[in-house]
């Protein structure tokens, strides 16, 4: 039979398993419940179904489905890098001449065609006569290029008319702000519109489409509804839109999740819907008995499009196969339904699951357990991958096996520490009567006592007396105990010899303390009751031990540990624990606190000087005179080697000024002179002080802004008192993020260059570009160079970010060149580069990256301004860098009032003209003369003229007639990534160029 304490331990160790489950459940709920809006949590869940497409596998599409393909050859074909809009409208001509259903086009047009705006009219003309083209437009949640705050009255009639539920409320996962609509020329001869507008998720990847989106009041509808709603001919006010439910278009029913969701049923990889070449159909390839009753969709799926999506099967689906696998999903019958159902579903398995988990490991033996854990896991899997497959359903099972998991880990330390736990007791049952022969010993070495309870007789031994300062007619019975004691102690004795007696305690164990010959004495008494078979004590027996010296040792370590020893202060152990009980004891959100920071001016060099016996004394009085004010003590301590604190509990007066004006006390304490070995010397300190009220809300944000007070201090004005201005923090916080974050970008690569090309303003011929850094961090977003560069120039880390930059420029030309490339790259130098930096060690670590290519193409720019802050010096290292074959620009040149004696002598190849020139020449001759000037000096000395900030087609004409030879700036292309600047010279220049600046204003 189970004793009544081995019952109550089993009873603890199945509330503790109970405990795991529900713990295990409680974590699992807490990041299911949150999943949506921790980006990691969302692409662990996301994942289970991904997996589940992959062991599905890819299927055949269901609906008449056929793409027509922008692919790299047709625009290699056509010499473009988008077909132009007569050839969209002849294709349109022979796809419904050939019976096509419905056609539509996943391109945006938002700016008319150039350069011959009357193709649009021939575009407009086909549709029109075709009857079922539709065209896409926008719905972006932010700013966009081309987005206009007013939607266009001829937009309002592609909304639903049929509603109901709120389908703009706050779960809806995308919130549009703007409208960027087709030109309306071709919006009114389509016969449709639908906004092709999605949300990736956290990796990119598009999982859902949106059937509605809600803009200013109006609900319009996705492209892939209204296709799909025409081709099955529905009357487009039919349609209903029930919003968190379905969405209800004649023999259509689109399943939504509960925030107006259409969940995406992937078939396969790139090129599951029947594709055919645009190419192909525009030359009449394709028979005409192929379009019939198909909806086609004319989309791009050129790799440097940029129009791609993540899908379970292929990271780069084209966007216009993505759209037809949604209307293929809707047509086919194959929405992918996350069931209303499936989140109750989903929270009952995490506390079931947990449960589960918990019981096995607790009552079968570990292997066993886990293995029918494996088969439950199996067969959940099995199970959810039959609703994926046969119902189009879906539920995440991500969270509640993250729950059986956490609660089969938890369960088997539990059960770990359990049997751990047995095999203690039983070692301590071995013990207990080794313990018990061992008692009278262990007394006989202290003051022994034996204490008979029925017959009220008690020895106590010589030494127990002497260590109680009693007589022996003093000690005749147990009252002897507490004859030494205050009424506090006494009860406390009688107390725990009562909870001894009572089996409430294993042992008596008591301390005694009593004073007596001006000392403090400190006793701990030691005993143990035997008992009869119905627990009854029947005798008593102990030891008394003088632990005196034991508890005055540990009062003088917690002394010291709380104190200075010079000084007598408390330390900054003590200083913090008060302020920490300060805001813990207040009653007011923040504590009417201050702290006021000390700091001894030229305290080293006084040590150094005099030896450290003076320092100390100064320290010594220092302490004494700042012990009290006016007879009354002050909180103050020793924080530091030549460092005070002050803490004040007073609110802040009028100007910000505490009450006490503590900190200007403390200064003229410091005005006394201090007697310095044989001579008085007057010293001087340095005072920061901060209060609560400024916005601090803990001791730790209190004391960091007091040390941040006094550093200013010390740095500007010394023997001063600075207060704390909330404004430093955040000049503090912002450089300390700044610092830590780009150590942190470069160590994980976070940093990307855009290029911005360089064209010749003859002919606007490609001829290279410029490296621009970009930093698109992955909480904040795009940092740009002008938040991060100035304090990389501060700190000095601009040293290795520039490394960095002449690595990544090396190889990306490497990799370019590969691919066709015969220009070149600039890419900007830093100042601290030549003074900090080994720039030649970092060119020839180039030329070792560059291999076998020309060094000549990469240009190393520098500005005026810098070149000139030590002409020798640059002129030197420039001479090196040309040496070694690497090009020189000039930058920003004008505005830098270099020295004509110095310019000849630095070996560059370009002069750059700054933008601010480029901007004023349309203002006045002034600007036009100093860039004719610049580009007559250039000329002198056989260089070239680049200018920068060309942003108008006036401004390009006008330098091209004073000589310029290459511009740069938003005319041609703003800074682009390598995607699109591989584009640039992957077509003809002069269509690269200006298709470069049309999808630049577009987007």
């Amino acid at each position: 039979m189970n004793s009544p304490l081995s019952l109550q331990r089993e009873r603890r160790l199945q509330a503790a398993y109970l405990c795991v489950a529900l713990l295990a459940s409680a974590l699992a709920f807490v990041m299911w419940a949150n999943r949506e809006r921790v980006p990691g949590l969302q692409r662990l869940e996301r994942l289970t179904l991904d997996s589940q497409f992959g062991w599905r596998g890819p299927i055949r599409q269901a609906a008449p489905m056929l793409i027509v393909s922008i692919d790299d050859a047709t625009l290699q074909s056509l010499g473009t890098i988008a077909p132009d809009r007569a050839q969209v409208a002849k294709v349109i001509e022979r796809l419904s001449a050939g019976g096509a259903r419905v056609i539509a086009m996943d391109t945006l047009f938002l700016q008319p065609a150039r350069p011959s705006p009357a193709s649009d009219d021939v575009l407009a003309a086909a549709m029109h006569r075709a009857g079922n083209v539709l065209i896409p437009f926008a719905l972006p949640e932010s700013d966009v290029r081309g987005a206009s705050t007013e939607v266009p009255g001829w937009m309002l009639d592609e909304t639903f008319t049929r509603i109901k539920g709120d389908a703009g409320g706050p779960n809806a996962p995308l919130k549009p702000q703007r409208a960027v609509p087709p030109i309306e020329k071709l919006a009114r001869a389509a016969v449709a519109l639908g906004h092709v507008t999605v949300k990736p998720e956290p990796d990119g990847a598009v999982r859902f489409d949106l059937p509605g989106l809600v803009l200013d009041g109006e609900l319009y509808p996705s492209m892939a509804l209204r296709i799909a709603a025409l081709a099955q001919g529905v009357d487009w006010k039919d349609v209903q839109f029930e919003a968190g439910r379905q969405v209800v278009a004649g023999p259509l029913h689109i399943p939504l999740d509960l925030q107006s969701r259409q969940w995406l049923d992937y078939y396969g990889p790139g090129g599951t819907i029947d594709t055919i070449s645009f190419l192909d159909v525009l030359q009449g390839k394709i028979p005409g008995a192929r379009f019939k009753n198909r909806i086609v969709l004319i989309g791009t799926v050129a790799l440097g499009s940029g129009d791609t999506v993540p899908s379970p099967f292929d990271a780069r689906l084209p966007g216009v196969e993505r759209l037809a696998t949604v209307v293929d999903n809707i047509l086919g019958f194959r929405v992918l339904e996350h069931p209303a159902w499936g989140q109750v579903a989903e929270l009952i398995a995490l506390l079931v699951l947990s449960l589960l988990a918990v019981c096995l490991v607790a009552m079968l033996r570990p292997l066993v357990s886990l293995l029918l854990l494996a088969g439950i896991v199996a067969l959940i899997a099995s199970g959810l991958q039959w609703l994926l497959v046969a119902q189009q359903q879906f539920l995440s099972p991500t969270f509640p096996l993250l729950a059986l998991a956490m609660a089969t880990l938890g369960a088997l330390m539990l059960r770990n520490s359990a049997e751990q736990a047995r095999r203690r007791r039983a070692m301590n049952a071995l013990r207990a009567s080794e313990q018990r022969y061992a008692l009278a010993l262990q007394g006989a070495k202290d003051g022994m006592w034996d204490w008979d309870i029925a017959s009220g007789e008690v020895y106590f031994s010589d030494r127990w007396m002497r260590l109680m300062r009693l007589s022996d007619d003093q000690a005749r019975d147990m009252n002897a105990w507490t004859l030494q004691l205050d009424i506090a102690g006494r009860q406390q004795f009688e107390d725990a010899l009562a909870e001894h007696l009572a089996g409430r305690s294993q042992q008596l164990n008591h301390v005694l303390n009593f004073r007596q010959g001006g000392g403090e004495v400190w006793l701990l008494v030691r005993g143990v009751a035997t008992r009869d078979s119905a627990a009854k004590p029947l005798r008593m027996a102990g030891s008394l031990t003088d632990i005196s010296q034991e508890r005055q040792l540990q009062h003088q370590i917690t002394f010291d540990a709380l104190h200075d020893r010079l000084t007598g202060l408390p330390n900054r152990a003590a200083f913090l624990e008060r302020l920490a009980q300060v805001f813990t004891g207040s009653s007011a959100a923040v504590p009417q606190a201050g702290v006021v920071l000390v700091d001894i001016d030229a305290f080293r060099a006084l040590n150094e000087g005099q030896g450290t016996a003076a320092g100390d004394s100064v320290l010594h009085e220092l302490g004494r005179r700042l012990r009290t004010r006016d007879g009354q003590p002050l909180n103050v301590a020793r924080l530091g080697a030549d460092r005070f604190g002050l803490l004040f509990t007073v609110p802040l007066g009028a100007g910000g000024v505490d009450e006490t004006r503590l900190a200007n006390w403390v200064l003229a304490q410091m005005r006394q002179p201090f007697q310095v070995g044989l001579t008085s010397q007057v010293l001087t300190c340095s005072i920061g002080w901060a209060h609560a009220s400024q916005g601090l809300t803990s001791p730790e944000e209190l004391m960091s802004a007091a040390e941040m007070a006094l550093a200013h201090a010390k740095a500007h004005r010394r023997g001063h008192i600075h207060v704390f201005d909330p404004a430093e923090m955040l000049v503090e916080n912002s450089r300390r993020w700044l610092k830590e974050n780009i150590a942190l970008a470069l160590e994980r690569d976070e940093f990307r260059l855009y290029y911005q090309p360089l064209v010749r303003l003859k002919d606007r011929q490609l001829l290279g570009f410029e490296a621009l850094i970009r930093w698109p961090h992955p909480t904040r977003g795009m940092v740009m160079p002008g938040d991060f560069i100035p304090f990389a120039e501060e700190s000095g880390q601009i040293v290795e970010l520039g490394r960095w930059t002449l690595q990544e420029v090396a190889r990306q030309l490497v990799r370019w060149d590969a691919l066709g490339f015969t220009g070149e790259i600039a890419v900007n130098l830093s100042g601290m580069q030549f003074t900090e930096g080994d720039l030649e060690a970092d060119a020839r670590a180039m030329l070792a990256v560059l291999g076998g290519i020309d060094p000549h193409r990469i240009k190393l720019e520098v500005t005026e301004s810098m070149a000139m802050s030590n002409p020798q010096r640059t002129a030197l290292v420039l001479q090196t860098l040309a040496t070694l074959g690497f090009k020189i620009s000039i930058d920003d040149f004008g505005t830098g009032y270099s020295s004509l004696a110095y310019l000849h002598r630095f070996p560059f190849d370009t002069l750059k003209i700054d933008r601010s020139f480029v901007m004023r020449l349309a203002s006045g001759r002034e600007a036009v003369e100093i860039v004719r000037t610049i580009v007559g000096l250039a000329l002198a000395l056989d260089k070239q003229v680049l200018a920068e900030g060309v942003e108008e087609e006036s401004q390009a004409q006008l330098l091209q007639e004073l000589g310029v030879h290459i511009g740069q700036g938003w005319l041609f292309a703003k800074a682009l990534p390598v995607d699109q600047a591989q584009a640039l010279f992957a077509a003809p220049p002069r269509a690269g160029i200006a298709q470069e600046r049309q999808s630049s204003m577009q987007t």
